[in-house]
């Protein structure tokens, strides 16, 4: 053959012992590796983010300490706004970006947006074929989480995923269902993850509800016949995964656990299927528990607990309503509770929205019905309804500085004075958009017409508010809506 030979030198004698002392010293002194840099913040303003179900400390209040009030005529500035699949849950909100998690088709969505624009930063997916038993959609109900640089997700089908909140790569995910034998609930999976921090290690909590192997009833809806095994409550570690710990035989619900520091000590609280749980978030010990579930099978616990100092309100809409509890030593004391029987007019009886609660009043929707639901004021001590509102269906509530925020289930954002003297509303609206569209006239082939108004937040509005940095995140049905509270900013549309 004709053509260039190559020839390979081979290193010296000395120089084969000089990189022989190279790595050896490498080896005594290894060379730092880089850090990776860190993410940057996109916000532009100061504020705080809201990154976990019911913001920054759980319990559906934001420090917003300037908003604008009343809202002018036609409601907050509309910012932006984009088209969703399916699903129920809000968006979280951190490091100026928004993560949206819904259903297309038989892909799970999660999208990663600039959360004062809506410009798309990254998108990924995985395929589930999980289906409703109730015939409800197939979307997530349980809402993302971004902790740091992370973001969790926990699909209805029990898909528990990590993921890089710069890029979205996947870097851990655990099939809950298959690892922990779990028993479709009546709705999937409905509860958030919940990131806490034990003795410098970052946690992920989440409701399992795991049973015994081949437990699975003949028919789905028999939920009475499954039974817990160890697996109710399991917490995994952040940065790799792995199980950390695993507690009680509870089932699932949907009420998302909180954290919170009683008696000098952290605790986690889980309202599980049956059952109210004060954990040791370090090992997972179940120091106490207390039964407060209405006696039908086809009832559900969804609501978070709703703690203020020692004490803790639950509350129900399908039999007992609410009760409040004192945790003393770790032990759970009951203040108060509800008659048995009481309607819904004369006790607060939350169905999935959290009540908020602001100077020793509770705030939220109270009803098991959209037609029966209302917006009522409770007194915290004594349980007594001071006023309520009919009309806004299963409504969400947050409160920002002294007004309540109030999303209705049919699409009506209203400002509400956080007052217990009456109800004093303050603004109303209902978001609209109007796009012109290019639409032949007869006789007139290139006219364009003005289409009417639309509603932006067409129903169900299911989804808590949202409130970072200024701007207002609401989630109706196939649409993410983002206002801007402080002041005028130019819309966008993706």
């Amino acid at each position: 053959m004709h053509g260039k030979s190559t020839t390979r030198l081979l290193p010296t004698r000395r120089e084969m012992m000089l990189w022989t002392i190279f790595c050896a010293c490498i080896a005594r002194h290894p060379v730092a590796a880089a850090e990776p840099k860190p993410l940057p913040d996109l916000s532009t303003r100061k504020g705080e983010d809201w990154g976990e179900f019911l913001g920054p400390t759980g319990n559906g209040r934001s420090g917003l300490p300037d908003m604008q009030v009343p809202w002018p005529a036609a409601g907050p500035k509309l910012v932006w706004n984009c088209t969703l699949g399916e699903g129920y849950c809000a968006p979280a909100v951190a490091r100026g970006r928004a993560i949206v998690f819904d259903r297309v088709d038989n892909t799970m969505r999660v999208r990663c947006l600039e959360a004062e624009s809506g410009r798309p930063l990254w998108e990924h997916s995985y395929a589930s074929t999980y289906r409703d038993s109730f015939g409800y959609d197939g979307g997530p109900r349980a809402g993302p989480v971004i902790a740091g640089d992370r973001v969790i997700t926990f699909g209805p089908e029990g898909r528990l995923e990590c993921r890089s909140l710069a890029d979205g790569q996947s870097l851990w995910h655990i099939d809950t269902q298959a690892r922990y034998h779990v028993v479709q609930n009546f709705f999937g999976v409905g509860a958030a993850p919940l990131v806490i921090e034990v003795d410098g290690n970052q946690y992920v909590v989440v409701q399992v509800g795991g049973s015994r192997p081949d437990s699975a009833p003949a028919a789905p809806d028999r939920l009475d016949l499954v039974k817990g095994l160890d697996s109710g409550l399991v917490a995994f570690d952040l940065a790799t995964g792995l199980e950390r710990w695993r507690s009680s035989s509870q089932l699932a619900s949907y009420s998302v656990p909180v954290v919170a520091t009683i008696g000098g000590d952290q605790r986690l609280l889980a309202w599980m299927r049956d059952a109210f749980l004060v954990v040791d978030p370090a090992t997972g010990g179940v120091l106490d528990e207390f039964h407060w579930r209405a006696d039908e099978l086809f009832s559900v616990v969804a609501a978070s607990p709703v703690v203020r100092g020692s004490e803790v309100l639950l509350s129900e809409t399908y039999g007992p309503g609410s009760v409040l509890l004192n945790l003393t030593n770790d032990r759970v004391n009951v203040v108060r509770k509800d008659r048995d029987n009481q309607r819904p007019r004369n006790a607060l009886k939350a169905h999935w929205a959290t009540p908020a609660v602001y100077e020793g009043h509770l705030y939220g929707s109270s009803g098991r019905n959209s037609g029966d639901a209302e917006l009522v004021c409770v007194d915290w001590k004594t349980g007594e309804v001071v006023w309520n509102e009919p009309g806004l269906g299963r409504a969400s509530v947050v409160v920002v500085g002294s007004h309540l925020i109030v999303l209705g289930e049919f699409g009506d954002v209203v400002l509400v004075k956080a007052t217990p003297e009456k109800y004093v509303e303050v603004s109303r609206t209902r978001p609209l958009h109007t796009n012109r569209t290019p639409k032949r006239r007869a006789g007139q082939a290139d006219a364009e017409q003005q289409e009417p108004a639309g509603e932006l937040l067409a129903p169900p509005c299911w989804a808590a508010p949202v409130v970072a940095h200024g701007y207002l995140y609401l989630r109706g049905q196939g649409r993410l809506v983002c206002f801007d509270l402080i002041g005028a900013r130019v819309q966008t549309r993706f």
